[in-house]
């Protein structure tokens, strides 16, 4: 169920949308990124703004890509279109520090990966620093799923990784509602 608060035009109190679908599930094939000089506005809020997002994503699957990967001035990375990207450099996983929306299965994650020996960082992550990467993950609501490239940069799959990174997602407790 997604519930959306926003103020139609000329409104002087908000409005209510609610929707209804199946949960979907994780991508089971690794995933392929393209880079698109795009980032969102206001990217610490969760807002429906997102046309800049729809379009480079679309763009990417026209181009034969799963995802659009935002990039800011000198191939700076932020996030994915609708995904957070975690990128394991030999020694810990790290989430790039450039503005974006820190999504749920990110912030579920992040303080408890140490918990499994996976130390996490945040920090900066350049288009440049791909090819040194062993590994790399997108996250988001959907949950987890390994990148397979970025652009034409082949990455290696890490499936223990991905095996205890899914596992310690699905270890989470669910709130109460």
């Amino acid at each position: 169920m997604r519930v959306i608060v926003f103020w139609p035009d000329a409104a002087e109190s908000a409005a209510i949308m609610v929707t209804v679908r199946p949960p979907a599930d994780a991508p089971a094939a690794p995933q392929a990124l393209q880079s698109v000089p795009y980032q969102r506005p206001v990217p610490h809020l969760k807002h429906i703004g997102g046309f800049g997002q729809t379009y480079f994503r679309r763009l990417a699957n026209r181009h034969g890509f799963d995802e659009a990967l935002l990039t800011g001035p000198g191939g700076v990375i932020s996030e994915g279109a609708i995904t957070n990207l975690a990128c394991y450099d030999g020694t810990a996983l790290i989430w790039p520090d450039a503005p974006c929306l820190a999504g749920i299965t990110m912030r579920l994650l992040e303080p408890r990966l140490a918990g499994i020996g996976v130390p996490t960082r945040r920090g900066p992550v350049n288009l440049l620093d791909v090819p040194s990467f062993g590994a790399a993950f997108v996250t988001n609501s959907r949950g987890i799923a390994a990148v397979a490239r970025i652009d034409g940069t082949r990455l290696p799959i890490d499936r223990e990784m991905l095996r205890a990174i899914k596992d310690l997602y699905e270890s989470v407790s669910w709130d109460p509602i």
